[in-house]
């Protein structure tokens, strides 16, 4: 039987308790679990709904509030350690995890998993379609960072390396309840770091495909993922140099299905408000350090201090601006914070308009391109 962990924070209440329904209904499962990001999500809505829910499903729904236990900024990755931790205590032998914003969260999630981790899978990663300008921080940060870090490797073919949605089995849950670097990972950065530490395990990988994809709130300007951006930008960077996963370690797959045509047109983020963020807010400390960065780099993006200017950052430009993060990049120094995020945000303009707007398959296929040529151009 299975343990189902949802960590959550400001999620609508109504959408967290369907979603633990959800959960504690299915055969497989019998525990479900939501962490708790603080005191103030312990509402008496959501205690009454766990009860309800236990009831009703005759499977124990429990409220657990993160325990402090990272030496980053106290977040999601808490949550994460708080139940691995418990979990790998109990002796559990196969835990899920999700998160907890999504809204068409159903029964195939699991299931899906659970045969993948029947055929003997260690690790069951889920991934899915979405809109060609959603997941900007996987497609711009974390799988071009592990393409430049670990080519010819498994890393940076994983679809979804941030996803929330993956299960472990019994090995996996214990070498990542005993990992440091994911214990101190509290912030952001923990998915990066559960993505790596079970890349290079020996149980083998299996991406399930969820073909109606993960639907959820979207965003209004992308100044609500400056943290987010930061956070697993350092976690790539931390990892740069460490072992790379075994070349004959089992990896499959399920064979994608076709797009939802309403995922298609969809533009994840206010383009407007987000190009007004260029302009603003530059630092005397920021304007030196991007002085700094390489020349041909630098020139272009010091004129965002009088007006936008994006569309130079290509593939190539990008290549070589995160390649220069990677090393350099700085997490908790301001101008170094401020910095990342507005190469990523000049980046992710340029795609859009360049790339997304044109057609959704084309920009999907320009994405995975621009991964494989991270690869290549970091093995030569």
């Amino acid at each position: 039987m299975s343990l189902v962990v949802f960590p959550f924070k400001d999620e609508p209440a109504s959408l967290v308790a369907a979603n633990l329904a959800t959960a504690a209904r299915q055969d497989r499962v019998d525990e479900v679990w939501a962490i708790a990001a603080d005191e103030k999500q312990l509402t008496a809505e959501m205690v009454a709904a766990a009860q309800d829910i236990s009831t009703q499903a005759s499977t124990p729904v429990r409220l657990i509030l993160q325990e402090r236990l990272g030496s980053f900024r106290p977040g999601k990755g808490d949550a994460m350690n708080t139940a691995l931790r418990r979990a790998a205590g109990q002796g559990r032998d196969r835990v899920h995890f999700y998160d907890a914003d999504i809204s068409n969260f159903d029964g195939s999630w699991i299931e899906g998993a659970e045969i993948a981790a029947d055929r003997g899978y260690g690790v069951v990663r889920h991934r899915f379609p979405r809109p060609s300008t959603d997941a900007m921080i996987t497609w711009m940060i974390t799988r071009p960072g592990l393409a430049i870090a670990f080519p010819g490797t498994l890393l940076p073919r994983i679809n979804q390396p941030l996803g929330g949605e993956i299960l472990v089995t019994r090995d996996s849950l214990e070498a990542l309840a005993a990992s440091t670097a994911v214990r101190e990972r509290s912030d952001w950065g923990i998915d990066t770091l559960i993505t790596y530490r079970t890349a290079i395990l020996e149980g083998g990988l299996y991406e399930h495909h969820v073909g109606d994809g993960k639907r959820h709130a979207l965003y209004g300007s992308l100044e609500e993922l400056r943290l987010m951006i930061v956070e697993c930008l350092d976690a790539v960077a931390s990892i740069r140099g460490a072992a790379e996963p075994d070349p004959e370690a089992a990896h499959g797959t399920d064979d994608p299905t076709p797009t939802p045509p309403d995922l298609e047109g969809i533009v994840a983020y206010d383009v407007e408000r987000s190009i007004g963020l260029l302009t603003r807010g530059w630092s005397e400390a920021e304007l030196a350090i991007a002085a700094g960065l390489p020349a041909e780099i630098a020139a272009p993006v010091l004129r965002n201090r009088i007006q936008p200017s994006f569309s130079f950052m290509d593939e190539e430009a990008w290549f070589t601006t995160l390649s220069h993060l990677l090393i350099r990049f700085r997490l908790g120094e301001p101008a170094w914070e401020s910095l990342a995020f507005r190469l990523w945000l000049i980046r992710v303009l340029s795609y859009t308009t360049g790339k997304a707007l044109a057609g959704y398959q084309g920009a999907m296929d320009y994405l995975e391109s621009t991964i494989a040529a991270y690869e290549k151009w970091s093995s030569t």
